[in-house]
């Protein structure tokens, strides 16, 4: 059994690190900064005069921009 866990955990590291050799700009994309750049704010929820573009760092914080 520990075997079987070593080959998978060797096997997912050679993909992970494969995938960000490929593609290294997927995963270093700072969405808060991305979202202060265009003029917007982190919010958990958007007013009635804004609108949500996309979520900041975690699910619940959203990209509000003024409409």
């Amino acid at each position: 059994m520990k075997i079987q866990l070593f080959f998978f955990i060797l096997l997912f590291w050679v993909t992970v690190s494969q995938a960000k050799k490929k593609y290294p700009e997927y995963g270093s994309l700072d969405l808060r900064r991305e979202c202060r750049m265009g003029n917007g704010r982190c919010k958990n929820q958007c007013h009635e005069n804004e609108i949500r573009i996309a979520y900041c760092v975690r699910p619940g914080t959203h990209c509000c921009l003024q409409q």
